[in-house]
């Protein structure tokens, strides 16, 4: 997706939004994976927890980065 802001919008909001999408498709993909190849719904949940919190721990660490191209 080309980089599109609307009037009023910051480009950290932007890369939040795009960085929250992407997150969320990741986080599908796994609930996804893990419904087609693991049986046992207690591995399933911590499969999926576990990327969520990749997921979370990898969009903090962009945020910083972004945070320091802004300054």
């Amino acid at each position: 997706m080309d980089i599109a802001l609307f009037p009023g919008q910051s480009r950290r909001q932007w890369a939040d939004t795009m960085i929250n999408l992407e997150a969320r498709k990741l986080v599908n993909t796994a609930n996804t994976v893990a419904a087609m190849h693991l049986s046992d719904s207690l591995t399933r949940l911590k499969f999926v927890d576990e990327i969520r919190k990749v997921v979370m721990q990898q969009f903090e660490a962009a945020r910083g980065r972004f945070r320091l191209r802004a300054k």
